[in-house]
């Protein structure tokens, strides 16, 4: 089987420029919730050398002398790219596993190599027409394989964009040699530092160790990494990911929160957003659970945190009845006399939507369908119009709580009016098949 790593370049940074052409070329870094660290940097940022994960107050200075823009996170428009990403490089894959936001492993039957490559180039292709975001693609018979093809095909500019690890084992030899080991997927700096103590320098040098002592060495974990270098599968596809088990939503304050009627606003909107992931992924919840803390770093505060849960008979994926149960938990816990950083929630005790059990007559745990239709009809709405178009009161108008992001872009690709026009011409539209 030929596996395939399709990753989008500078994934954040790219979804700004699809909405607002004019940043092609331009350095673009974007920041973490309330403005705090950089998250994301374009390439020309990087070139720069400014650092990921930086305080935005330390690059500030060279951010503003060197021209580059800086945007707010604007999660929820970078998430809609994604689906349309992945939606695309789905229709071409026999198999298909989402990793992150910007990646996905796809499957393919076996094929000759410059075939393979053929194939990757118009995925390539048809994802940057439909989508505007570029993919970088690496195929190789293993998921580390187009890990490591996937970070070349990004820095060679002969790949064009996409490289396939060579089939042969003289070329497999000779691509893992340019390969050094702390570069290999899964191999951080301490173990690279052990492997370099034995001699293991490249990735290939450890092909050509033998797997006990590997294992000896780095564990099961690093075993397996020894044999997908040699071309041996050892992590297979998983297009039917595990179901959640829980549901956390939570966020920073831009500014410290005092009064009970604000933290409720906030939690509520937790509570609200947790239910609208139980309905997108077909799942009820039992159980609610409220937490909050005062900022850590400002010893000279009141520290506090506190947590507290409500459990429900019977499951559900209401916002209303979830926004209820969350302001009559943070009733419990609420302090007067502190000054709030953080809240959030955490929906437990889930279930498929499709499988709820009943019980004696007069008990049945199904939904009211008026509630399933309501909770319906907010959805339609606020996928055509946009994000929290409707939503529960509970959750507020002004939102004070809400953190900093003062740079957001505001672009969105619900406004038609925003959206970069597409070139006239044929619209390829490709579906693999064995």
């Amino acid at each position: 089987m030929l596996r395939a790593l399709a990753d989008c370049n500078n994934f954040y940074a790219s979804c700004e420029r699809v909405l607002n052409p004019s940043l092609q070329g331009v350095p673009i870094v974007i920041l973490s919730n309330n403005d705090g660290c950089i998250v994301a940097r374009s390439a020309e940022a990087k070139a720069l050398g400014i650092p990921m994960g930086a305080p935005f107050f330390e690059v500030r200075r060279i951010c503003e002398a060197q021209g580059v823009k800086v945007f707010s996170s604007n999660f929820s428009v970078y998430g809609e790219f994604s689906e349309r990403v992945m939606a695309v490089l789905a229709e071409h894959a026999r198999d298909f596993e989402p990793y992150s936001i910007d990646e996905a492993f796809l499957g393919f039957p076996d094929m000759p190599e410059a075939e393979a490559r053929a194939l990757g180039l118009r995925i390539r292709a048809d994802v940057l027409q439909r989508t505007g975001i570029t993919v970088s693609i690496g195929m190789g018979a293993t998921k580390v394989l187009c890990k490591l093809a996937n970070e070349r095909a990004k820095t060679d500019k002969s790949s064009g964009g996409c490289l396939v690890v060579p089939y042969s084992p003289e070329g497999r030899k000779d691509f893992l040699a340019g390969v050094g080991i702390k570069d290999v997927w899964g191999i951080g700096s301490g173990l690279a530092t052990r492997f370099r103590a034995h001699g293991i320098l490249s990735a290939n040098d450890l092909t050509n160790v033998d797997p006990p002592f590997v294992r000896r060495l780095a564990g099961v974990v690093g075993e397996r990494l020894a044999l997908e270098l040699r071309g041996i599968p050892c992590h297979e596809m998983q297009e039917n990911p595990e179901a959640r088990k829980s549901i956390m939503v939570s966020r920073s304050f831009g500014r410290s929160i005092t009064h009970f009627d604000d933290l409720a606003e906030a939690v509520a909107t937790h509570a609200a957003r947790g239910a609208e992931k139980l309905r997108e992924d077909g799942l009820l919840a039992t159980s609610l659970v409220v937490f909050l803390r005062t900022n850590r770093h400002r010893v000279d505060q009141e520290q506090y945190q506190a947590q507290a849960e409500e459990v429900r008979e019977f499951p559900t994926d209401d916002a209303r009845i979830w926004c209820a149960s969350a302001r009559r938990i943070l009733q419990t816990i609420f302090r007067t006399s502190c000054l709030y950083k953080k809240c959030g929630i955490l929906l437990q005790g889930l279930s498929s939507a499709s499988a709820v059990q009943t019980t004696l007559t007069g008990l049945d745990q199904s939904p009211p369908p008026e509630r399933s239709r309501l909770m319906q009809a907010v959805d339609a709405l606020n996928a055509r119009l946009g994000r929290e178009v409707v939503r529960p009161g509970s959750t507020g108008l002004t939102r004070p709580w809400r953190g900093k992001s003062d740079l957001q872009s505001g672009l969105s690709l619900h406004r038609p009016d925003q959206l970069p026009k597409v070139k006239d011409g044929p619209k390829p539209r490709l579906r693999f098949h064995e």
